[in-house]
């Protein structure tokens, strides 16, 4: 009920009140002229033995009685109130009822909108949005799983990977740094122009590396990037130190003073003790995280799958709906529809199982040889700095030990690698690794015969096969080696991320298509009602 309909029963209520007083006052008036009024005469009772005559009544006519004004006032709504006094329903539809008169307009309009959906036409409307949601849902996490994995991937191509490498770098410089300028104490007379000038690109390398393993912390996503960055800046202060240690030796060595060998040593242990042993450690985090972000970033998308499959299902179940409805065959705008979004999710599927392959099996194919490789170059490079100081040290023992261990870490990890980069390349090592021994164990057979000076001939630069000739071989092929392991790795990578590339905007648009061709497909049996 309205409020002007209140409005109205509240009057019609104060009139009848006011009318009924009226009355009970005309009341009140007639009966005190009643008393003031004189008595009548009593009428006599007719004589029963009187005779009687026969008399002509005057003939009864009733008449129409006429409402009085105020009965006509009291009683002329008495119809409608019986229609408003109405018991109330029970149950949901008086439930329904008392909520449309509490709502007044809004409870009409909510049921009219229930009566319209209720209707064919609403039920088709209701269907079709409801379906939109479902296949729009589908779409954005389709998309948004492509455009993630594509900016993950960028970034492991541009960054990660690259940090990962500086830090391979870092390690390498350091220890070729400290291996040529431990070479050159027992090298004769005053260590060459072309030594030191390879001593300094080595520090110079070492310094640029981790300027930019530092700036890669910023950009990568790293778990561990507190600890890289403290890393990297306390090899960054250990730099100036460890080359003023060096120099100070070298300047030693010059004058011919003996001290200098212990300026050297002092150096070498910094370099090993705790130089190479942070930069070991930044190695092995941004190698892991490499690792780890390609598993990541090549693992299944089963949630945007599970949408687009979802939308599918919707679509078969919208279908089977018309069909209930109108008893149609099936709908060309949905069959359409239907087609894109199969499309849509074979090809999400097929970018799955190529990225799968890529990161689990090329990848990982690559990636352990690789790392087997680098830990080698390390190892031979160590080997190289223990082997120059055994001929300051005479420490036979433990260099003709190392000497095995690098030999057969060397030769493991060319075997490793043989399948992932350059023959050619594998057997130049493996020729410049049989050399180097050979030239190791005749040094060491010169130094424990007590000929230092061939010992020390056999260790430097010289005709024929020297221990400083086949290690340079074999370090440059060693370096030539992770160049091409490198340069795989990142192919594959590469590989991974041409997957997912126009997926995202590619989805997207077939998805937002498909909706457009379900209402296209549902625009007929709409005009039915129109």
């Amino acid at each position: 009920m309205t409020r002007g309909q209140r409005a109205q029963r509240r009057a019609e209520a104060a009139a009848q009140k006011a009318t009924k007083a009226d009355k009970a006052a005309k009341a009140a008036k007639a009966a005190k002229a009643a008393k003031a009024a004189p008595a009548k005469p009593a009428k006599k009772k007719p004589d029963p033995t009187a005779p009687t005559s026969k008399t002509k009544l005057p003939r009864f006519t009733p008449r129409k009685s006429k409402a009085r004004p105020e009965d006509l006032v009291e009683h002329e709504d008495a119809w409608l109130d019986q229609l408003e006094e109405t018991p109330r329903q029970k149950g949901l539809r008086g439930v329904k009822t008392r909520l449309g008169e509490y709502m007044g307009g809004t409870g009409r309009w909510v049921g009219n909108a229930w009566g319209f959906v209720s209707s064919t036409v609403g039920k088709l409307l209701v269907l079709l949005l409801v379906l939109t949601m479902f296949m729009f849902a589908g779409a954005w996490a389709a998309s948004q799983a492509g455009a993630n994995r594509e900016s993950g991937l960028q970034t492991l191509l541009n960054a990660t990977e690259p940090m990962s490498n500086s830090a391979h770098t870092l390690f390498t410089s350091m220890s070729q740094a400290d291996t040529l300028a431990t070479t050159s104490f027992v090298q004769p007379g005053l260590q060459t122009a072309e030594s030191h000038q390879k001593y300094l690109d080595a520090i110079d390398s070492a310094v640029v590396a981790a300027d930019e393993v530092l700036r890669g912390s910023v950009v990568t996503r790293a778990d561990h990037t507190e600890k890289v960055q403290e890393s990297v800046r306390e090899i960054q202060r250990l730099i100036p130190q460890y080359t003023g240690l060096m120099e100070r030796a070298q300047a030693n060595q010059r004058v011919g003073n003996p001290l200098g060998v212990a300026y050297m040593s002092q150096a070498s242990s910094l370099m090993h003790e705790t130089m190479l042993l942070k930069a070991q450690t930044i190695l092995d985090i941004t190698r892991e995280q490499v690792e780890d972000e390609m598993n990541r970033l090549t693992r299944a998308q089963l949630v945007p799958l599970s949408g687009l499959l979802a939308a599918l299902i919707a679509l078969g179940a919208a279908q089977y709906a018309l069909w209930l409805m109108f008893r149609r065959r099936l709908n060309k705008g949905f069959l359409a529809a239907t087609a894109l979004t199969l499309v849509a999710m074979v090809w999400l599927g097929a970018s799955n199982i190529a990225a799968w392959d890529a990161g689990r099996h090329d990848f990982a194919s690559t990636a352990g040889p690789y790392e087997q490789l680098t830990n080698a170059r390390t190892t031979a490079q160590e080997m190289r700095t223990s082997e120059t100081l055994t001929l300051l040290t005479r420490n036979t023992q433990r260099s003709s030990m190392s000497m095995n261990d690098t030999s057969a870490e060397v030769a493991n990890a060319l075997d490793a690698v043989s399948t992932v980069t350059n023959a050619d390349e594998i057997i130049i090592a493996r020729n410049a690794l049989a050399d180097w021994g050979l030239a190791h164990t005749s040094m060491m057979n010169a130094l424990n015969s007590g000929e230092y000076d061939r010992a020390v001939s056999l260790a430097t630069d010289g005709e024929g096969n020297t221990t400083a000739t086949t290690f340079a071989l074999l370090d440059d092929s060693l370096g030539e080696l992770n160049a091409t392991a490198r340069y795989k790795q990142r192919e594959h990578i590469n590989e991974a991320l041409g997957t997912t590339r126009g997926i995202s905007t590619g989805i997207m648009v077939l998805m937002l298509a498909a909706i457009a061709l379900t209402f296209v497909g549902a625009r007929p049996r709409i005009q039915e009602y129109m």
